[in-house]
């Protein structure tokens, strides 16, 4: 497909009146009397002359008609006015009509008898005033309404598009796949490296016009799954890509400690796994879901954004629920999984204020939550969650909060020197100890709690950073970057020699 014919696509997709295409200038739409720039660069006077030189064959722009018809391989149907300009061609392009039939179709010598979706069901016959059906073969009074364009051509193409990229980013072993306009990178162990392979910059701009701006969308390339983010920015589009493995890893595959395990073995109240963007968060709670199968029947909801690792049930039940395909937002969401019977419920991440609160009256009615949460330690998780309630909710949220809160696990994905990363984490069951201080709001002791809890099974981060720098596998420097207490780091790193 050309990238003209792909932004005939986005007019289609968008539910324009036409797109204006002009050499050397940015596409636009009109839409309700308004007209919209595209997100993406001119348009080279070459690429339009390319797709028009079919439909000028053997004429001139002189005796070209006004409008002429345009039918792609796809099924779209357009109407397209050619003009000369100064810099090359411009086109306005409109939704068009198919092509008559040469041939009336043969009528059907017997019923299809395959099943249709109910959207697909033939409509009943319209009745006259009398009451009784119209005879067969009657004309419709209207024609039906059209069938609203969705986003599945916008995330195939998509797929097609970075299907090279995701390629060589399996023989490189990335994690990520980054296209933005005019360049591409792949992140391997945390490093962001070139690639030589490019992407068409037309393509990629109708792709994220297609599905809009700053969403989330699944997609699958020759089995492999992606979490994709598609974006607008300064200097044109950009696609942001998370490979996600095929098989759900576990504990030992992540190289985390066993001790994380225990925290599905509560059979209620809120786990929560903390750290920045890219720190494992989602694949640490993919590990733990996939443990609590594997260790009693249970029925597990997840709620996700998108959909990741895709769980194979074993002792229990799974059903994974994607915001905005099954779900309108994660609270949403959330409340409706209280009338579905579950024991043990996944948030992908816990955005907001009404989230929180659905959290929270989730984890206290009986039901085992495990989310993820953007927060650089325990202390941080606590302060976030409070903090998103009104001033005057914060005691009840504090009190309610530490009723519930179970363990909070903080992850660090850092660079190995030979290539990889490895995992180094907080670990903070909450002790009567530490449910007293989130009562009293005296956070600031709470790095004590964790130093001198060993027996209570808390993992301070610079236990975790001591070992990994023994082990001669990260630099000095980065375990340094990433701990808070370089006092402790010291004194524990000593005791290791």
């Amino acid at each position: 497909m050309s990238a003209i014919q792909s932004l005939m696509r986005v007019m289609t997709l968008r539910d324009a009146e036409a797109i204006i295409l002009e050499a050397d200038k940015v596409p636009s739409l009109r839409r309700r009397g308004q007209v919209e720039k595209l997100a993406m660069p001119a348009l080279e006077a070459q690429l339009l002359a390319d797709f028009a030189a079919p439909l000028l064959v053997g004429r001139t722009l002189e005796d070209t008609p006004a409008s002429m018809p345009f039918h792609d391989p796809d099924g779209g149907h357009y109407q397209v006015t050619i003009e000369k300009v100064a810099a090359g061609l411009r086109m306005v392009v409109r939704p068009g009509k198919p092509p008559a039939p040469a041939v009336a179709p043969a009528a059907a010598t017997a019923a299809d008898t395959r099943p249709r979706a109910w959207w697909a069901q033939p409509r009943a016959q319209p009745r006259s005033a009398a009451g009784s059906a119209e005879p067969a073969g009657t004309p419709p009074a209207a024609a039906t309404a059209p069938v609203e364009p969705s986003t599945s051509d916008g995330r195939a193409r998509l797929a097609q598009l970075l299907a090279p990229l995701v390629a060589v980013a399996h023989e490189r072993g990335a994690s990520d796949v980054l296209v933005s306009t005019g360049l591409a990178r792949l992140r391997v162990a945390g490093r962001l490296e070139a690639i030589e392979l490019t992407t068409d910059d037309a393509e990629l701009a109708a792709c994220v016009a297609a599905l809009g701006s700053n969403t989330d969308h699944s997609l699958e390339i020759a089995g492999t799954r992606l979490r994709a983010n598609v974006f607008d920015h300064l200097n044109g589009v950009g696609v942001a890509a998370r490979l996600i493995r095929d098989r759900v890893p576990t504990l030992a595959d992540l190289t985390l400690p066993a001790e994380l395990g225990a925290v599905v073995d509560h059979r209620d109240g809120l786990v929560l796994v903390c750290g920045p963007t890219g720190s494992g968060k989602s694949t640490t709670l993919a590990s733990l879901i996939d443990l609590v199968d594997q260790r009693r029947p249970a029925h597990v909801i997840t709620l996700e954004d998108p959909i990741e690792y895709r769980f194979t049930p074993r002792r229990g039940v799974v059903h994974q629920r994607e915001v905005g395909q099954h779900v309108p937002s994660f609270a949403a969401g959330l409340r409706s999984a209280l009338r579905e019977a579950p024991d043990v419920i996944l948030l992908g991440e816990l955005r907001d204020r009404e989230t929180i609160a659905a959290a929270l009256t989730a984890a206290e009615t009986g039901h085992l939550v495990l989310a993820t949460l953007h927060a650089p330690n325990a202390a941080g998780a606590i302060d976030r969650m409070i903090d998103a309630f009104p001033e005057a909710q914060q005691r009840q949220a504090r009190w309610q909060l530490a009723a519930v809160l179970r363990t909070v696990i903080t992850q660090f994905l850092l660079p190995r020197r030979d290539g990889g990363r490895v995992p180094a984490i907080e670990l903070v069951p909450i002790t009567t100890a530490v449910a007293n201080l989130m009562r009293k709001g005296d956070l600031q002791m709470l790095a004590s709690a964790i130093q001198t809890g060993r027996d209570a099974g808390m993992i301070p981060l610079e236990r975790s950073l001591a070992r990994i720098l023994e082990t001669g596998a990260v630099s000095p420097q980065v375990v340094k970057a990433i701990a808070a207490d370089h006092d402790l780091l010291a004194a524990l790193s000593a005791k290791l020699r």
